[in-house]
């Protein structure tokens, strides 16, 4: 049984390692921002996950031969849960803690849909604490109405306050599970890495880690500009037949109705000129005031350690929802011609070298081809579960 600073928990000991699943981080209704969960009486199980954030249903974003064997559990709007992993508790070491960001864009995704985001490997062969966790995503996380009033202006970052509100709990109860509050690494693969850069230039994550890993997910747009995100939330309203003052009946929409409506504004805001319609943490200049890698880093995380690197092969086998359309060239399908122009498309003289090196180190490999170009905006493989 572990002790946190809002109530008692109970897990499960598995080959030496601790788990506690599904363990409430904070609360919030729709739209609005992540508060401290309330403190609970008696003992609370952490022997199940919670509940992962509604998405879209996934045979409508791509074919289900890329996206099995994803696990979908039950879904909720109060979907702010987190599970840990631990060598030991109560034995006095400050071991280093990784939270897990994971990916699927700002759109898809949880904590738990791959066996992979499982932390116990990685807390054994580490010796350290792993943390994974759901938060908001798509239409409930950055659907910016701050054009409506204050009670709204934090809506477009709603997710972001999720992060936000689970590494605050990261820091107040790590030493109960044998965690250093003050050694938290951050790491995230496609969406996640997103997801990491933002909170890198987050004033209120400030303080809350010390270290990131991006895996995949390194290009500059992690974040959306105010405009297109406000041109967005006009639509949706428009397409729910809704009008300014009614902006409180959003509260009350299905979930399912809100999002196709927010889906056709963000195609409309882009056919009608918004810079980049989409959903992604808003540049508002007060919870987000600068795109944190611009033409520079911002401030606050110039100073904090970053590893960026691609996910081997992501997305190179992707096959989008129209049956047999590929939306990447699969190398594992390549023959030996092909192989060896593409390797001298790229490489010229050194082609052969680079071919030889690469099945070297790769042996079962069918296709002598170096790592492909990678789209950082889905989900891949990950690499949690060593």
């Amino acid at each position: 049984m572990v002790e946190t600073k809002k109530g008692s928990l109970v897990g499960a000991l598995d080959d030496g390692i601790y788990s506690y699943l599904g363990v409430p981080y904070a609360h919030a209704d729709r739209f609005m921002p992540a508060e401290e969960v309330a403190p609970w009486k008696g003992i609370r199980p952490a022997v199940t996950y919670g509940e992962n954030c509604f998405i879209p249903r996934m045979k409508e974003v791509a074919g289900d031969d890329l996206f099995n064997p994803h696990r979908y559990l039950p879904m909720s709007e109060a979907c702010q849960f987190l599970n840990i992993w631990t060598p030991a508790i109560k034995d006095g070491k400050k071991r280093p803690v990784m939270v897990w960001i994971h990916g699927g864009g700002f759109t898809n995704g949880s904590g738990i849909e791959l066996t992979s985001y499982d932390g116990h490997n990685l807390s054994k062969d580490g010796d350290v604490v792993v943390v994974t966790l759901n938060h908001r995503l798509n239409v409930l996380g950055f659907l910016d109405l701050s054009a409506y009033g204050e009670k709204y202006k934090r809506s477009g970052n709603a997710s972001v306050t999720d992060l936000v509100a689970a590494l605050k709990w990261v820091h107040d109860n790590a030493e109960a599970f044998g965690g250093d509050p003050g050694n938290v690494t951050i790491f995230g693969q496609s969406g996640g890495g997103y997801k990491v850069r933002a909170l890198m230039g987050t004033p209120s994550a400030k303080g809350l880690f010390q270290k990131t890993i991006v895996q995949s997910g390194s290009r500059s747009d992690s974040v959306v500009d105010q405009a297109s995100s406000r041109k967005v939330a006009e639509l949706t309203l428009a397409h729910l037949g809704l009008k300014a003052e009614e902006i409180d009946k959003l509260a009350d929409v299905d979930y399912y109705d809100l999002l196709a409506a927010a889906d056709k504004a963000v195609k409309d805001a882009t056919a009608q000129g918004a810079k980049d319609a989409r959903y992604a943490p808003v540049q508002d200049g007060d919870y987000i005031p600068a795109n944190p890698v611009g033409t520079q880093w911002v401030d606050q995380a110039k100073d904090i350690p970053l590893m960026v690197g691609n996910t081997l092969n992501e997305f190179e086998t992707v096959i989008s929802h129209k049956a047999g359309e590929l939306l990447a060239d699969n190398k594992n399908n390549w023959d030996e011609d092909k192989s060896e122009a593409k390797l001298k498309e790229r490489f010229a003289d050194k082609a052969d070298a680079v071919g030889k090196a690469f099945m070297a180190a790769y042996p079962r490999r069918r296709s002598p081809m170096p790592i492909s170009s990678t789209c950082a905006s889905g989900q891949g493989p990950s690499v949690i579960s060593t």
